[in-house]
């Protein structure tokens, strides 16, 4: 950080772009190292040597130095006023800067919050201000601020989407995900989590992120793995993932399913292509299926499960089948 761009802030002359860019500079190991000095200079106690300094002309004689220190020590209660103010002076002028870049940048103000929804049957990408990637799955929502804080990037996610973060490590990017939080400062990672459903499920691909509950407890995800959270017991499991597509196959409209409940096919089924079923046997939702197709056409898909089930899917309505089983 050049010493113009930071002088321009602390006299409170800096433009918005000028003061964003030394606050964010300010939250770092360096940055604070920077302001821990500055005051350690500008504090700096009054000796001997100061006194010197602040004289308008040279005193004349140690006499009569040795009478002006005299007369600071005999008025302690002025002095120590005076070494109060010739601290807090400096303090306040930071302060005064800090809340000068704070205004400038947005970082305390109210931040109008951005909401894009991927609605049934369709997907939706978005490109936040620091260079992140957000695609959305149907049915899918996501709430975000116009301008990123100074000290974190928060987002919240209802549905699912894949994340493609940008890099800052002094400024955590976090998804939240209404029963936890995932942190994490630059990475590729999975989320679903749709209101309806009883597991929150996080997949990592590349990076590393920490998932965190409403009690604080923090899991840590490597690459590979899955992390399941149950929203009712708020147990969450973490496992290897032997092949990643089985959480991410939906990005390129595809369905890759292993052991999934009917239920859950279904459910995916009707917000990936907009369709309704008409459950009579509710018994047949608990039906496992391993599935994986690329074919965009529910009818088809469909078809498929009829070949390796002995259960059928019959057109009733306008994008609604009633699901029966073979008798």
């Amino acid at each position: 950080m050049d010493q113009k761009s930071i002088d321009k802030v602390l006299s409170k002359t800096a433009s918005p772009e000028e003061a964003r860019k030394v606050a964010v500079w300010f939250a770092t190991d360096e940055g604070q190292e920077y302001l821990s000095r500055r005051f350690d200079r500008e504090s700096y106690f009054l000796d001997e040597q100061t006194v010197e300094e602040w004289a308008d002309t040279e005193i004349p004689s140690d006499r009569m130095k040795i009478r002006l220190l005299t007369r600071l020590r005999i008025h302690v209660r002025t002095f120590r006023f005076r070494l109060a103010a010739a601290v807090l002076i400096p303090f306040v002028v930071l302060v005064g800067a800090f809340l000068f870049v704070a205004n400038r940048s947005g970082v305390f103000t109210g931040t109008e919050l951005a909401e894009v929804k991927a609605p049934y049957g369709e997907q939706m990408q978005v490109i936040l201000q620091d260079g992140t990637i957000v695609q959305l799955n149907s049915g899918s929502s996501l709430q975000y601020p116009k301008t990123f804080g100074l000290f974190n990037r928060k987002v919240r996610l209802s549905g699912e989407g894949y994340f493609s973060v940008a890099k800052q490590a002094d400024r955590p990017f976090i998804v939240n995900l209404n029963h936890i939080d995932v942190k994490v400062t630059g990475t590729k990672f999975n989320a679903k989590a749709y209101p309806d459903d009883n597991l929150i499920s996080v997949s990592l691909e590349e990076g590393s992120v920490k998932i965190i509950d409403k009690k604080s407890h923090v899991y840590a995800l490597k690459v590979g793995q899955n992390a399941d959270y149950n929203k009712k017991s708020g147990v969450c499991t973490i496992s290897n993932v032997d092949d990643m597509t089985q959480h991410t196959s939906w990005r390129t409209k595809s369905l890759n399913f292993y052991r999934t409940p009917l239920k859950e096919i279904l459910k995916t089924l009707e917000r990936q292509y907009e369709v309704q079923f008409d459950i009579g046997d509710s018994s047949l939702l608990n039906y496992r299926f391993s599935i994986s197709t690329s074919k965009v056409n529910a009818n088809e898909i469909l078809k498929d499960l009829e070949k390796v089930s002995k259960i059928t899917f019959r057109l009733t309505d306008n994008n609604r089948y009633e699901v029966s089983s073979i008798k």
